[in-house]
């Protein structure tokens, strides 16, 4: 990641709030590049990767600054991807 996207979040929480940040980053991208019937949502026939945070981002939008420690796994095209938690197991 880039020096300057590290700290994105945290920039943008001076000005926006927690979901309208996560919300520039999903529904809104979606509809800059005309995706949003297929994009930016946890839908059913949507694509989607996600991200399974030990913390809730609505309530500190800055631990995706520092996502060491904060991503318990990662699920990408549908399968995990990686995994710190004993719950989730890898399946890639």
């Amino acid at each position: 990641m880039h020096f300057a996207q590290s700290k994105e979040f945290s920039v943008r929480s001076s000005v926006l709030t927690p979901l309208q940040i996560l919300r520039s980053a999903t529904v809104n991208a979606a509809r800059l590049v005309m995706q949003e019937d297929r994009l930016g949502q946890i839908h059913e026939g949507f694509v989607a990767d996600l991200l399974i945070l030990k913390e809730n981002p609505l309530e500190d939008i800055t631990i995706l600054d520092r996502v060491e420690g904060h991503i318990l796994a990662v699920i990408k095209d549908g399968r995990v991807a990686t995994s710190r938690w004993d719950e989730v197991k890898v399946d890639i």
